[in-house]
């Protein structure tokens, strides 16, 4: 009888550990919806695709704005940017992790001007949240 409780004790503790070892990879951020979004948002100009990523406070930093804003005006900054700065092409330039949070690096193409665009994502009780926009007017 002893060896069937140590049978059943191992398989409880077999089974709880694979589970502890896929919660991980459930929680792991859709880093490619999050691709998807924010290229659809600078290719076509439009806040729209980032939505769900405005929550709570962000740091923005556009050309005559800078600053914590709350969701509801970063969202709209970066729209008057968009308005401001019609889009006539971008490109993605570098993403990845850095520690906990995820970023990405692009180009943004606007008649004859180029912005260099850095966004950060941390991330939050309901998956990644931006935490920190950049653009910039590029030297080349």
């Amino acid at each position: 009888m002893a060896a069937i409780f140590n049978e059943t004790k191992m398989a409880k503790l077999l089974l709880y550990l694979l589970f502890l070892g896929l919660l991980p990879v459930a929680q792991a951020p859709n880093t490619q919806q999050m691709k998807k979004d924010f290229t659809a948002a600078f290719s076509k100009g439009d806040t729209s695709p980032l939505q769900n990523y405005f929550k709570g406070f962000v740091n923005v930093n556009i050309p005559g704005n800078n600053g914590f804003f709350s969701e509801t005006k970063a969202q709209w900054l970066l729209q008057d940017f968009f308005k401001k700065n019609k889009v006539s092409g971008f490109s993605l330039k570098e993403e990845g992790f850095a520690g906990v949070n995820y970023y990405f690096i692009g180009l943004y193409h606007s008649h004859q001007t180029r912005w260099n665009i850095y966004f950060l994502f941390s991330p939050g009780n309901n998956g990644f949240q931006i935490q920190q926009i950049d653009i910039e007017e590029s030297d080349s």
